[in-house]
Parts: C-alpha cells; sequence; structure tokens
C-alpha cells in the first residue's frame, strides 16, 4: 500500500476515479481499503445496485456476479446484438445478452485449471498435465489424451452450448471468447471473436454511464 502510495506519488498522476470488478470475496474488503487510500477517490463497485445501465432478467438479479455485468457493457458498446460471450478463466462461463441489450442469463462450467485438477483428484493414478492444446484431437499417450479431452472437450462444449443458445432464440449472435484461457483455444472456435480485453472495456463502459 505504501509503496504504490509514493510510486503514485512520484509520477504526479491524477486518478479521478476508480471502477472495481471483484468477484473473490476473500479479497473484496483489502482491496477497496487498499485503493481507496493509494488513491484518495471514491471507489465505484460494480454490482447490480449500482449499474442502472443494464437490464438484468434473473431471478434474483443481485446474485449477478461483476464480470457478468462488465463483460455484456463492454460488448454492447463494441458489436451488435445479440450478444454470447464466452469468458474463459476460472471458470467458464457464456452468458447471453439480447437484442435489446438485457442481461439474460447462461451456463457456467468448470474451467480448464479446476478439470485438470479434478480429474487427478479423484482419478489419482491420472497424471497432472501441463494446460496445452496438442495438435491432435487423437492423443497416443495419456497425458496427451487428457489434455485432447480437456481442451477439445471445452471447445466443443462452447460451440455446442453457444449453438443452443442460438437455436432457442431464433436467432445469429455476435459470439465473443475472452478471459485469460482464452489466448489458448480463440483460434480453434468456429464464429468466436476473440476479445481479450472485454471486461476493461466493459469497466470504462461502466465509468462513462454510471460515474
Amino acid at each position: 500500500e505504501t509503496y504504490y502510495k509514493e510510486m503514485f506519488e512520484r509520477i504526479d498522476l491524477t486518478v479521478d476515479a476508480v471502477v472495481v470488478s471483484c468477484v473473490v470475496p476473500l479479497v473484496y474488503h483489502e482491496l477497496l481499503q487498499a485503493i481507496k487510500s493509494v488513491f484518495d477517490v471514491e471507489v465505484f463497485v460494480v454490482n447490480a445496485e449500482n449499474v442502472k445501465a443494464l437490464n438484468i432478467l434473473l431471478g434474483n438479479p443481485l446474485v449477478i456476479g461483476a464480470d457478468f455485468i462488465a463483460t455484456s457493457m463492454g460488448a454492447q458498446e463494441k458489436y451488435d446484438k445479440p450478444i454470447i460471450i464466452a469468458d474463459v478463466g476460472s471458470a467458464t462461463k457464456l452468458t447471453y445478452t439480447d437484442e435489446m441489450g438485457n442481461f439474460c442469463g447462461g451456463s457456467i462450467l468448470p474451467g480448464l485449471g479446476t478439470s485438470v485438477k479434478a480429474l487427478h483428484d479423484f482419478i489419482p493414478h491420472l497424471p497432472m498435465v501441463d494446460i496445452k492444446l496438442p495438435e491432435k484431437s487423437i492423443g497416443n499417450s495419456t497425458i496427451a489424451a487428457i489434455q485432447s479431452g480437456i481442451m477439445y472437450g471445452l471447445i466443443g462444449q462452447i460451440e455446442g452450448i453457444a449453438k443452443r443458445m442460438e437455436e432457442e432464440r431464433g436467432l445469429k449472435c455476435v459470439k465473443i471468447v475472452t478471459g485469460g484461457y482464452g489466448a489458448l483455444i480463440h483460434d480453434q472456435l468456429d464464429g468466436f471473436i476473440y476479445d481479450p480485453y472485454l471486461l476493461n472495456d466493459g469497466l470504462y463502459a461502466i465509468y462513462k454511464k454510471e460515474c
């Protein structure tokens, strides 16, 4: 905290606003305290209560994660609607924003890291493997077979769920992939636009509309 405060004083950087998307309860309060101490500004926290510009069509809108709000807002600033977003991170989330800009919900799947660890934890004789895309789907070793199943399995899930969402609504969608693991699989996803900075773009969109 002291280090960052001194650093910003040294470069004479003025910060007018801070917008935070945090979905990790263990660090939430410490994060806000550190930001307020370093920047001496009020922090705009992204949640369903604070973000009025997004209409959330969930049974209980208050339970929506800040990352869902930010990626939906970012996508609407840049792309035509309706939109399907595949956010491939610690969990893999697919969300649907309709042609009116309403957040409709989606699907949540285990993330790549979670899948690899769960496979080893429940079947200990299977090795832990690096999360990488193999050249072939037919693995010629245990490690290659696991990597094929994990990676190409996720690709198939994303494409399959996105197709079902389009069929349910009867509309073709702009399909976007983002998130940390998106870099590993985006060029294998048929019809998806790779946008690694979508969440950050969403935070800026929220700043413009709400702050």
